[in-house]
């Protein structure tokens, strides 16, 4: 499956959600307006725009709408985190969990951790390394660390080789992932990795960059 696949599939098993009722009589007076309710409900799921559903996906299950509606917008809420800057809003992934996800049927959480791991590869091979990093800790906290680590080994890229070097000699008290430290310093300085730094190394063209790698490798063997 790809992650265009996950995304029908999400419409698939959610499908037998609708908006029942008045949305209206679901939603608090004071802090949403019939105008943005109209506008939610004017156009067919796959066409709603981030603008017209934001409110939504922030305020669901608290101001605006029930678990009904939640189950009914959240394949259209997922597929928009494809694009980065609806991924990183602090809300779309919380609401999942104040709506304890993981307690609903097999089928639907399949469904959803099935997309979420082929979102994670997704990102892997498109996002610069800092960007990534609010990718990686969003799987772990969803997904696990331990499947998030070998989806990582099984996507790894030149990127992420430049990124583990620069972590070595620059970041590693800025950037903050959420893996158990010992989890994270094994496997970059695993004879996988440092293989595929030594590789790097031999195919890199610029002198002060191979030094970089150079340096960050030898730390990292010595380090074992």
């Amino acid at each position: 499956m790809n992650l265009q696949e996950s995304i029908n599939n999400l419409y698939q098993v959610f499908q037998s959600y609708t908006v029942l009722g008045n949305l209206r009589e679901r939603s608090c007076d004071c802090c949403v307006t019939d105008e943005e309710i109209k506008e939610l409900l004017s156009k067919p799921l796959k066409e709603i725009q981030p603008d017209e559903i934001y409110h939504f996906m922030s305020s669901a299950l608290t101001t605006y709408g029930d678990i009904n509606d939640y189950k009914h917008f959240l394949p259209r809420i997922l597929e928009l985190t494809v694009g980065y800057d609806f991924l990183t809003d602090f809300h779309c992934y919380e609401k999942l969990n104040h709506a304890n996800w993981k307690s609903w049927n097999e089928n639907e959480i399949e469904a959803i951790s099935s997309f979420l791991e082929l979102l994670l590869i997704h990102h892997l091979n498109h996002l610069e390394y800092i960007d990534l990093i609010f990718v990686i800790n969003l799987s772990i906290k969803y997904l696990g660390e331990e499947k998030t680590l070998n989806i990582w080994k099984q996507h790894l890229t030149e990127n992420h080789l430049h990124f583990f070097v620069d972590y070595k000699l620059s970041f590693s008290d800025t950037i903050f992932l959420d893996f158990r430290q010992t989890t994270f310093d094994e496997w970059i300085s695993s004879d996988f990795i440092l293989k595929k730094l030594e590789s790097l190394y031999l195919k890199t063209e610029d002198k002060i960059e191979a030094n970089r790698i150079s340096i960050a490798y030898t730390m990292l063997e010595n380090e074992r």
